[in-house]
């Protein structure tokens, strides 16, 4: 059995909170049958990956009007998965919903009418069981919602807006997509639709990815600083090395030749290291290296 994906996680918590469902239960039940694959006249009725959805959106239509006739929902396949397509089948029960949401709702979807953040948000969480998804954001921070009619878009970007989002709009195949990549502006949302198990662990999986981040640089300056004390050491051996071959470590300055062999045996040491085993600081062992560099410029090439 493969593990829920994060779109179905948010949809399941969304369901789950039967107190919203109860004290708002018009709100969200526009939200998803308005941003379902079709809501008029003609046509009502949802095409979802979920089968929890597909039933959630019966229950919704039975929920909101007396129904005369049937909803049908049929199992279709769609690639390596099932895709469940919901329909309202009488016109009369058509009309009964729309009538029904009109009524409700006569001037248009605003903030005030939805009944203000709590109705709202019902609204915006219905919308998302008809249309939204969230990526894994071990991969990357997506949150959208897939609108499948344009007339349907401003809708849901205004209450968005109105309470305090900042959603951008593209468009996918001739319709539009109305996403977010901000973790914060996810993480809220999240918490706006009665998700707070999901927005704690979208903030969870964040905070993991960051000190991965931090750690993996850590690891690449560490990287960075062990190459370049490996080329120095390099450097400081030749320079040994060709004072060795002109004239021999004799004819260095006696406090040279100490570093000079321990240097040579040591090519690994750091200048800490080497600044520990001689008793002096750093500074010094500098010092006394540069004394060595300028020795071998004087000496020329190392011999064979």
């Amino acid at each position: 059995m493969q593990p829920m994906s994060y779109t179905e996680m948010v949809k399941r918590e969304i369901m789950e909170n039967r107190q919203l469902r109860a004290r708002f239960k018009n709100q969200q039940g526009y939200g998803l049958l308005l941003f379902g694959r079709s809501f008029g006249v003609g046509s009502i009725g949802l095409v979802t990956r979920q089968r929890e959805v597909a039933r959630y959106y019966v229950s919704t239509v039975g929920r909101a009007v007396p129904l005369t006739g049937t909803v049908t929902t049929r199992e279709e396949a769609a690639g390596s998965q099932s895709a469940f397509r919901v329909r309202v089948d009488s016109a009369a029960d058509r009309r009964s919903l729309l009538n029904h949401f009109a009524m409700l709702y006569p001037e248009g979807i605003t903030y005030e009418l939805l009944g203000g953040d709590e109705g709202a948000a019902a609204f915006v969480g219905g919308a998302f069981l008809a249309c939204g998804s969230l990526a894994d954001p071990e991969r990357k921070y997506h949150l959208e919602f897939a609108v499948p009619r344009a007339e349907a878009a401003p809708v849901l970007t205004g209450i968005l807006e109105e309470v305090g989002f900042q959603p951008k709009v593209a468009s996918r195949r001739g319709l539009p997509l109305i996403y977010t990549h901000d973790s914060e502006q996810m993480e809220d949302l999240l918490t706006f639709m009665s998700c707070p198990r999901m927005s704690l662990e979208v903030m969870n999986v964040k905070i993991l990815k960051e000190r991965r981040n931090v750690a993996n640089r850590a690891a690449n300056c560490d990287s960075a600083n062990i190459d370049k004390a490996l080329s120095a050491a390099e450097s400081q051996i030749r320079d040994i090395r060709a004072i060795m071959g002109d004239r021999g470590l004799e004819a260095v300055p006696e406090e040279l030749r100490e570093l000079c062999a321990l240097r040579l045996e040591n090519p690994d040491f750091s200048l800490r290291e080497l600044a520990q085993r001689l008793g002096l600081s750093r500074s010094g062992v500098n010092h006394r290296l540069r004394r060595i560099a300028e020795l071998a410029r004087q000496a020329g090439p190392p011999g064979p």
